[in-house]
């Protein structure tokens, strides 16, 4: 299953850690500057999807509508985990998310909302829209319904063809990871799932679709206005954060888990960093802070972002040991985390390179990627 290595898990019991439990909330899985949605087929769809990697074929219309699941567990509910017939096969599909929030824009509720008129305007736009929306209870992995709700997208006719020949980067099979799992739910042990934060839209979708503006705590929002307005954040605010205080650490969590914001994100691990080495601060600061502000950090993205995650694991044998290592290819991902470090053996050692270098793809996101996140 090639692809799959693409795809985050994490361990069921730490998948809410960090996520809403009520409202309406876009949850998916970034890779990039794509998303990941799911689809679940027959063989025959899905034999020709995974080998064209569009879809095709004699079984496959153009002119139904087919729908989009960005949220892995509201799939899994939907198609029964792959039991489901003519849902035997589930994919997961790559698309650029510029095309998903231009699915977002097109879309039109298949509820009548106030925000498209009276119901006799929002009927007659819903008839006339190539995509649909439509909100359901979300459900955990037995079916029980959460007081939070998922999404679904309908596509069809234009848009359709547009998904497909667009917005479509990539589609893998991971059927067989997801019979691995509803084995081991039946089995009632431990099981992975999809590891996902809420995606981003802007403000006029969020009106559109009901979406809550802000899912943060009053107090993270004024500690960010406080770092933005001042350029720092008071030692004693900073220390509530940690994980042996952690008077705040849920609300920095949840929202690390689901935002990004450079400058705030560098400062925040750069403070670690000097607790962690007795510069600063009252109270010590563990190898799970610096992991969680080192994946903060990694959602940026840069050069910068690396090297700084490099430099925390970096800050004293104890936490070179502890501090996890696949942190280290979060930002770039497996290639180019690869490249980067040949490229500059001399910033950070033959030895260090080296290390890395023995990493393995299927190591990195199979063996070691079902702990991750454990800090969060």
């Amino acid at each position: 299953m090639k692809n799959f290595i693409k795809l985050r898990t994490v361990p069921h019991f730490s998948y809410e850690k960090g996520l809403p439990q009520e409202g309406n909330f876009i949850l998916g899985q970034m890779n990039g500057g794509n998303i990941i949605v799911y689809q679940a087929f027959n063989n025959r769809i899905a034999d020709y999807a995974i080998k064209n990697q569009k879809f095709g074929g004699s079984s496959y219309s153009f002119k139904r509508m087919t729908w989009i699941k960005p949220n892995f567990l509201w799939m899994m509910y939907r198609n029964g985990w792959a039991e489901k017939e003519n849902q035997e096969r589930i994919l997961a599909i790559e698309i650029s998310h510029t095309g998903f929030i231009e699915l977002l824009e097109q879309g039109v509720s298949t509820s009548y909302d106030s925000y498209y008129g009276n119901e006799e305007a929002w009927r007659e736009k819903l008839q006339n829209s190539d995509v649909r929306i439509q909100w359901d209870p979300d459900h955990n992995p037995k079916g029980d319904k959460l007081k939070r709700r998922a999404v679904q997208i309908g596509i069809k006719d234009r848009l359709l063809e547009k998904f497909n020949s667009n917005f479509v980067q990539s589609i893998a099979d991971i059927t067989s990871f997801v019979k691995e799992q509803k084995k081991k739910i039946d089995n009632e042990v431990d099981f992975l799932v999809i590891n996902e934060s809420i995606i981003k839209v802007n403000t006029a979708l969020k009106n559109k679709h009901s979406i809550p503006t802000n899912f943060a705590s009053e107090y993270i929002l004024n500690l960010i206005k406080e770092f933005e307005t001042t350029g720092e954040v008071k030692n004693s605010e900073f220390e509530k954060l940690l994980i042996n205080n952690e008077e705040k650490r849920k609300e920095i969590v949840d929202f690390i888990k689901n935002y990004t914001h450079e400058s705030f994100s560098r400062y925040l691990l750069k403070k670690a960093i000097a607790y962690r080495k007795g510069k600063i601060g009252t109270c010590g600061c563990m190898c799970e802070d610096l992991l969680m502000f080192s994946f903060f950090v990694s959602k940026n993205g840069t050069a910068i972002d690396f090297d700084l995650i490099m430099e925390a694991k970096n800050t004293d044998f104890d936490t070179w040991c502890g501090f996890d290592g696949e942190m280290i290819f979060y930002t770039f991902g497996f290639e180019k985390t690869r490249a980067y470090l040949k490229q500059n053996i001399d910033k950070f050692s033959e030895n260090t390179v080296d290390y890395f270098l023995d990493f393995t793809e299927e190591y990195l996101y199979n063996d070691i990627n079902s702990r991750a996140f454990w800090y969060l």
